[in-house]
């Protein structure tokens, strides 16, 4: 039976530079990736066990294009800790009232999804993220007010009542031509007026503050695993801290 731990918010952030290094992330996306999955992890824990399973980040690199007002961003199996955030950056820099959208194709761990509208709204912006799927897409919506909401639910059906007469974000939606796997990003300087609609919220900053306040539940074979990853790109340069970190010197070979 797997015991249940809990991983102080610090600690993660401490810790998942080094894990995601050892994955093959260059340190500049493990650094900035580690607080997007700390902050994935105090809206939904479960995304440390998809962390805990990723494979190493491929070799090669992911492409942009833009074509009639659509970026196209081919991911090529690199995870959405990297594409992600290097999608919003992109559309945040030609961020206006008309929604700048990205399409993603061939991305590993979307469930990265919610922490990164989040990042969205770092730079005080409106954001959709949708993932496609066989049937209904599933979509989350950030407004960034003064205390940040984020909105999620699936379908188009669901969305449009949440927006009510504002029908662009669904306009933009059906052209993009997302198909099974693919994730669209959205961002704009505008407010759209939301209708009440009943559909579940949060407020990522205090779910945030609960994490620092009581940590984020885990398994013990996920916090070993991200420990044991750590432990390939980091080592303790003092004795003391050398046993803290559980490390052992191995004797040397007698001759």
């Amino acid at each position: 039976m797997s015991t249940t731990m809990f991983v102080a918010y610090s600690e993660l952030t401490r810790v998942l530079p080094w894990s995601l290094r050892a994955l093959g992330y260059a340190f500049g996306t493990a650094d900035r990736g580690a607080h997007l999955v700390a902050t994935g992890a105090a809206l939904d824990p479960a995304i440390l066990d998809e962390i805990r399973q990723a494979g190493p980040r491929p070799s090669h690199g992911f492409r942009y294009r833009k074509s009639n007002g659509l970026t196209m961003l081919d991911a090529a199996g690199v995870s959405l800790l990297e594409t992600g955030p290097a999608a919003i950056d992109a559309l945040a820099a030609h961020a206006g009232a008309k929604w700048e959208m990205c399409r993603i194709s061939a991305a590993t761990e979307l469930s990265l999804m919610p922490a990164t509208l989040v990042g969205a709204m770092d730079y005080n912006l409106s954001s959709v993220g949708i993932i496609a799927r066989d049937g209904p897409f599933e979509w989350l919506l950030a407004e960034p007010d003064a205390r940040g909401v984020l909105y999620w639910g699936r379908g188009g059906d669901a969305l449009a009542a949440l927006l009510g007469e504002d029908t662009a974000v669904l306009q933009s939606i059906d052209a993009a031509g997302l198909t099974p796997g693919c994730a669209l990003l959205m961002v704009s300087t505008r407010r759209p007026e939301l209708k009440a609609s009943g559909h579940v919220a949060v407020r990522p900053w205090e779910k945030i503050a609960v994490a620092h306040q009581k940590g984020i539940p885990l398994s013990r074979e996920t916090l070993d695993a991200l420990y044991a990853l750590e432990m390939l790109t980091w080592a303790p340069t003092s004795e003391r801290s050398r046993s803290q970190a559980g490390f052992t010197v191995a004797p040397a070979p007698s001759s």
